[in-house]
């Protein structure tokens, strides 16, 4: 669950802040301060692989911090009270976490913890684990002591709060994300955490008592005021989030929202009418535009924000439609109507380019193995080069080896993960049935369907049947999936989810996107007849739609079929194959998307199956990896 919370905290923690601001102490200056402009977009990629393993967290998938293992004592939630405490190794993988988002950012990564306000940080856990919930200031238990309940107090208005995470390092890429429709107004909780001007901080975590169903949530805090640091270490024009320069994706959901907070010694926070943003995608020139009339919170969305939260002035932005990232995903960023503080105008300009840090599954839907079956798993590679962490959820449903090999033990349910330091993004479920598998692939098919499988493209649902003709539906559906994985971007959308469909005999998002995108089409009278079968000459036709989605979501230069010479010679079945069909079986035939029967034939009007659905599958998401770096 994100960080939360609500407008009272807001103004109170502003107000805390300035009085805090107010009562600093001239510190001592020091020499060569870190530039944050020259930190962020010089570094290179292996620069910030160092850096990940310096502070990659304690362990993968986030579940290494349970209830019944981070306390050095125990906390009582019930009267007579007790904080508790944790372990310091805990506390130090949140501030990894800190100091890691910090390094990105181009600010200094030398947090350190703060173990003077250790039990004013563990009381604010222990004030919104009692009281469940999360507030920038809390009503008193009446059975708890004074002394308590002011220390919980204080550390909650002035920290950040969550619940539901499991691990402090979890909580610091929550507080990043700050994208929800409450917070992504003020991104407050990624400034604290950003700003120049601290140098320690705190954690404090306890587990609520269970509930009915006996599940407790962990709640946390985050102390964020702190600014020990001289101002003098750090030189910026603004600070930014994603930054200048290389960025990984594992650190950026698509749907975070971008902010540049602005050095008031530079740029003036009162004149702020004028502020725009342009937002450029590289590698197909899409362009978003900002000003102050996007207020989508769920959407295409544009603030100016001044309040105290660390900087106190913010320009944010998310675009909306963006879909998932590329490898090397650059994007130009333009902010104008800037003015500086000597009145005259300004702007802002730098370049973002998302890669891989860590490598992932290439699977997105869940994998069905048989008692006893072994399958390796198709991942990408990251930027990560001194080995990869594969991870079971139970080893004894499916275990998977140091190479990626999953080996299916005993029949359940269970995921497997790859790098999985920052979500659950990287997980795979796997089902592993009970008996061995009755029904076999033929064995022409039989590497193209394993290696389809590895990729995630034989998923649970339609991993059977495989001499069976393939009805429209499950042909339209599976060339969707495939789609999403060849290009990891995620197609669904409210528009053409459940009641958008143009056909009143299936209301399937996939097959509506399908349809829309000029991939599949109906069979008249707005039916779509899904449980027709596919001809193989129909199938030349629809994975050359697909392939040319790829191509447009991908960014790439729209195909001209023409310019693909013919060098395959005719099938000896040709005058079989129908005239508005004959070109694209070519076109796929040379593409290695489809190939012959046998014997020079293609067999137009056979049956598409499907385990030749997925070796065509399996040709086009080649196609399209080879495409990627085109």
């Amino acid at each position: 669950m994100k960080a939360w919370s609500n407008k009272p905290w807001k103004l109170l923690l502003t107000l805390v802040l300035l009085s805090v601001t107010w009562s600093v102490a001239v510190p001592e200056v020091h020499a060569s301060p870190v530039n944050v402009q020259q930190e962020s977009g010089s570094r290179t990629k292996q620069a910030i692989v160092e850096k990940w393993l310096q502070y990659r967290p304690l362990g993968t998938d986030g579940n290494y911090m349970s209830a019944d293992n981070i306390y050095e004592t125990t906390p009582q939630l019930t009267a007579p009270y007790a904080k508790g405490s944790i372990k310091h190794e805990y506390i130090e993988d949140g501030i990894k976490a800190a100091n890691f988002v910090r390094y990105l950012a181009g600010l200094p990564d030398d947090l350190e913890a703060d173990w003077s306000i250790e039990e004013q940080e563990q009381a604010a856990a222990l004030l919104s684990a009692v009281n469940n919930q999360l507030l920038h200031g809390q009503e008193k238990p009446a059975d708890m002591e004074q002394s308590l309940f002011d220390l919980g107090n204080v550390g909650t208005q002035r920290s950040n709060l969550i619940r539901g995470s499991k691990t402090f390092y979890n909580h610091v890429l929550g507080y990043m994300s700050d994208s929800d429709g409450v917070n992504i107004g003020t991104v407050g909780h990624r400034r604290w955490i950003l700003n120049p001007l601290m140098a320690k901080t705190m954690f404090g975590m306890i587990y609520s008592a269970p509930d009915a169903k006996g599940s407790s949530s962990p709640f946390a805090a985050m102390y964020a005021l702190n600014q020990d640091r001289d101002k003098a270490e750090v030189s910026y024009d603004y600070v930014a989030w994603p930054s200048a320069g290389f960025f990984p994706q594992e650190l950026f959901a698509t749907r975070d929202a971008w902010s540049v907070s602005l050095n008031t010694d530079k740029y003036d926070r009162k004149r702020t009418e004028d502020i725009k943003v342009t937002l450029i995608r590289e590698r197909d020139g899409r362009t978003w535009q900002f000003d102050s009339s996007n207020k989508d919170t769920a959407g295409n969305y544009f603030s100016v924000e001044t309040s105290g939260y660390g900087i106190p002035f913010s320009v944010i932005f998310r675009p909306d439609d963006i879909g998932a990232f590329s490898e090397d995903d650059t994007f130009k960023v333009a902010i104008t109507g800037l003015y500086d503080t000597a009145g005259q105008a300004a702007k802002v300009q730098f370049q973002t380019t998302f890669f891989n840090l860590l490598s992932s599954p290439i699977a997105r839907y869940t994998i069905q193995l048989h008692k006893g079956e072994t399958l390796q798993l198709g991942t990408r590679s990251g930027a990560r080069t001194d080995g990869v962490d594969y991870v079971s959820g139970n080893s004894s449903v499916a275990a998977i080896d140091a190479s990626g090999v999953i080996k299916a033990v005993a029949p359940g349910s269970t995921w497997v993960s790859v790098d999985s330091y920052t979500g659950m993004l990287n997980r795979v479920n796997i089902v592993v049935a009970d008996k061995t598998a009755t029904e076999q692939v033929s064995k022409w098919a039989v590497k193209d369907y394993a290696l389809a499988k590895s990729n995630g493209l034989v998923d649970k649902p339609h991993d059977h049947s495989y001499q069976t003709p393939i009805s429209r539906y499950d042909f339209a559906a599976l060339a969707i999936q495939m789609l999403e994985t060849a290009t990891s971007q995620y197609l669904y959308t409210e528009e053409i989810g459940i009641g958008h469909s143009p056909f009143k005999d299936v209301d399937d998002w996939r097959i509506t996107w399908a349809n829309l995108n000029g991939i599949i089409q109906g069979t008249g009278q707005n039916k779509f007849s899904p449980t027709n079968t596919i001809t193989r000459e129909q199938a030349a036709t629809l994975m050359l739609n697909v392939y040319k989605q790829a191509q447009r979501i991908l960014g790439k230069d729209e195909i001209v079929w023409e310019d693909i010479p013919r060098t395959v010679a005719a099938f000896t079945d040709d005058r079989a194959i129908a005239k508005w069909a004959k070109e694209n079986v070519y076109r796929a035939t040379e593409l290695t998307i489809m190939k012959g029967t046998g014997s020079n034939q293609f067999t137009p009007k056979g049956k598409l199956t499907y385990e030749q659905t997925f070796v065509l599958l399996q040709n086009v998401f080649d196609l399209i990896e080879k495409q990627k770096n085109v």
